[in-house]
């Protein structure tokens, strides 16, 4: 069974903002792919932001948002982020909340974030990092 992605905004912004050729080469490879990248809202916001911050268009954060399916943020979603048992940051729980909508048998989450992958393989969640999991990864992404 082929697993969507949920991919986290620490691995979009690698690869928008040039930090990591590995995380971009992941990208040109899903270009072509049959899994769906989903994330939440948040997830949009957060590239948007950030991009925005560091001078990055928004066509230039668009070529990267615009490949994901999103699920919408309601108050439900906040009370289950708030359940999680794992020490994550606010966002991040948010981010797990929405992935556990999905389900970890239906999901694969992407993420750098070392606190997030922890919490995320405790939830049951099988986890990528391309950045520090790809053998031509750049040596000091």
């Amino acid at each position: 069974m082929t697993r969507d992605l949920y991919v986290d905004s620490s691995v979009v912004l690698r690869a928008l903002l040039g930090h990591s050729g590995a995380a971009q080469a992941w990208f040109e490879a899903r270009g072509a792919g049959s899994q769906t990248l989903v994330a939440s809202r948040l997830g949009l916001l957060e590239v948007r932001r950030v991009a925005s911050n560091a001078g990055a268009s928004r066509a230039e954060a668009d070529n990267y948002t615009g490949r994901f399916a999103y699920m919408r943020i309601d108050d439900q979603l906040i009370d289950e982020a708030d359940a999680i048992p794992y020490p994550v940051k606010s966002a991040d729980s948010l981010h797990l909340a929405t992935a556990l909508r999905f389900g970890a048998d239906a999901v694969e989450i992407v993420t750098h974030d070392h606190q997030f992958a922890t919490a995320a393989r405790a939830l049951g969640f099988q986890v990528t990092d391309p950045v520090t999991d790809d053998p031509l990864r750049d040596p000091v992404a």
